[in-house]
């Protein structure tokens, strides 16, 4: 499947430190269809006419709540830091490595578990009550399954609507530019012959988005996918007559870990459509002494600022 990969871990401090930095002030695009939307948290607080007079209180409000609104899952184009996928070969006879891989693996597991408790007993109404959110992980599963299908098959087909419809605005854009930039008379086919192995999650994150107690929740989930392809190409023109371009079918063995986002709105614990966000390669450990040392600096960088004098 000709999916974009996204390069999520730079490979440099100062790169890395600038996308985690953006990461955690949590900035979120807005699809040009959507109405009017922010592109960065700080831009929308501040309302209209922010270099020459403050907007009143009501108008802030109404400002706040009318971006809210137009914040969905396809509008979300950050990746939770700390995401962590775990590699298909971890390294058995070095005890050293394998510590640090076991460590990371508990702490994703523990971090998913404890999140989704504490959400679901947030949304209960009473201490008696049911909780309203439940996490339905297993659906996500089959439909984390579903996506991935339907986004090859859109993109094999050039069909642009499809792929604007199951994937962020971030990765769509991308997909229909590469849709564009195709051969006139080439036609791509895609077929998934058959699952290597059962899809499982790797890793499961939900945040707010924003520094407001009545923002939305970003849902997010990697799912490893094992599974063997078919692609072919045909040439239309009118000498190939649609025929099978020589040499352009090819079966391939493919690991894909597809992420997939989705918000869930905090006054009624509704959960929107799930959207394919992209695909991560998985976590080195060079990844994870980089994202260790970058959040610590982070984290100590947000003490100072509060430090109360």
């Amino acid at each position: 499947m000709a999916a974009l990969r996204l390069g999520m871990r730079a490979q440099d401090i100062p790169a890395m430190r600038a996308r985690i930095q953006t990461s955690i002030s949590r900035s979120f695009s807005t699809s040009p269809c959507s109405g009017a939307g922010m592109s960065t948290r700080a831009a929308y607080n501040r309302g209209p006419n922010s270099s020459n007079s403050s907007p009143s209180p009501s108008l802030q409000q109404k400002i706040r709540q009318q971006s809210q609104s137009n914040l969905t899952s396809a509008a979300v184009s950050m990746l939770f830091p700390g995401t962590f996928v775990r590699p298909p070969k971890l390294p058995w006879r070095k005890p050293s490595a394998m510590f640090q891989y076991s460590r990371a693996i508990t702490k994703s597991w523990a971090t998913g578990i404890f999140t989704n408790m504490m959400y679901a007993f947030a949304s209960k109404p009473t201490f008696f009550t049911r909780a309203m959110w439940k996490s339905k992980s297993s659906q996500a599963l089959l439909t984390a399954k579903a996506l991935h299908r339907s986004m090859a098959e859109a993109l094999a087909a050039g069909n642009k609507a499809a792929i604007n419809r199951v994937c962020v605005i971030k990765l769509a854009t991308p997909l229909c530019a590469t849709i564009d930039a195709r051969p006139r008379w080439r036609r791509y086919g895609w077929e998934l012959v058959k699952y290597n192995a059962k899809p499982r999650i790797l890793c499961e994150r939900i945040s707010p988005m924003l520094d407001d107690t009545n923002a939305p929740l970003v849902r997010q989930m990697v799912v490893s996918i094992s599974s063997r392809q078919r692609r072919v190409e045909y040439d239309d023109s009118p000498q190939g007559r649609g025929r099978v371009v020589p040499k352009s079918e090819k079966v391939a063995d493919l690991v894909e870990n597809i992420v997939i986002t989705t918000t869930v709105n905090r006054q009624t614990w509704q959960q929107d459509e799930w959207r394919v966000f992209g695909t991560l390669n998985p976590t080195s450990l060079k990844n994870l002494e980089q994202e260790k040392q970058l959040l610590a600096a982070l984290e100590a960088e947000d003490l100072e600022k509060h430090k109360i004098l």
